[in-house]
């Protein structure tokens, strides 16, 4: 929603980079308050950089560049089919066992996606390109949680976060600095743009640095490992519901049967998905 809200007025990269400065500049702050003393190996720069790679980098793009082309609604539908892919993943190299019911979950969430994204006579009600992105977003945070399943276990959530949003800031720089003259913004390049945004707009990339890219993340990371990674992707399922109604009341979402009809089959679907769910052998 506070992606949403800025986008109007600044480009992606700048809305994803600030947020990312911010973030890190917070934690890295609590970092030498607090958990200074904690040591990362080689290695686990390596992994962490990996982390960064699928996110920040990969999923920021595709999730920032598709809410310009759909809805926030239809994006938190489709960002919730995560847990699904992620159970997938998780079977096939972590030995995470799925039901029957567990696959008929699968099927019945995709269908309700398709609910969501074409019309009766099987045209996209949304455009291609921006669903197109918001799967990619979807596969980088599959990606992210089969290295956090790795990751997690040994290291400082804090530590992670901390270290994954400062990779990505080094990610976004080069596309940060070189994006010149964006299309449809009057602020020109992106360092203009990002010095010369409201102050309502720096109150949303303030929300998204503080608790979307750094609260949220950490609680995240903790709750991976104490339930796991398949377990922990179940709560993606609340997103489109509270998104639904955040955009229903602020920002004048409209709601057609069809649209109701795709949110209830997909949170259906992935109530199936989580159904016996078996812990992931280590």
């Amino acid at each position: 929603m506070f992606t949403a809200a800025a986008l109007p007025m600044l480009d992606p990269i700048s809305i994803i980079f600030s947020r990312l400065l911010i973030s890190s500049a917070l934690l890295w702050v609590i970092i030498l308050l607090f958990f200074r003393k904690q040591k990362l190996t080689k290695s686990v720069w390596k992994w962490i950089f990996l982390l960064a790679l699928f996110e920040p980098f990969v999923y920021f793009l595709g999730e920032t560049y598709g809410l310009q082309r759909v809805s926030p609604v239809l994006v938190s539908i489709i960002i919730a089919t995560i847990p699904v892919f992620t159970a997938i993943v998780m079977s096939i190299f972590f030995q995470a066992k799925l039901t029957a019911i567990n696959f008929v979950g699968i099927f019945i969430s995709l269908f309700g996606v398709l609910c969501m994204i074409v019309n009766k006579d099987l045209t996209f009600i949304a455009d291609l390109m921006g669903i197109l992105l918001i799967f990619v977003a979807v596969f980088s945070a599959v990606g992210y949680g089969a290295v956090l399943h790795k990751l997690s276990k040994d290291t400082n959530p804090i530590w992670i976060v901390t270290v994954q949003n400062t990779f990505g800031i080094l990610l976004f720089l080069p596309l940060f600095l070189l994006l010149k003259e964006p299309p449809n913004y009057e602020n020109g390049n992106a360092l203009f743009s990002f010095l010369s945004v409201k102050e309502t707009i720096w109150f949303c990339i303030i929300m998204l640095a503080v608790f979307c890219s750094g609260a949220a993340f950490i609680f995240y990371i903790f709750a991976v490992r104490k339930i796991g990674v398949a377990r922990a992707s179940v709560f993606t399922n609340l997103i489109p519901i509270i998104t639904a109604l955040i955009s229903y009341f602020l920002l004048d979402e409209i709601f057609t049967p069809m649209k109701i009809a795709g949110i209830l089959i997909v949170i259906f679907g992935l109530v199936l998905t989580q159904r016996k769910k078996v812990e992931i052998s280590r």
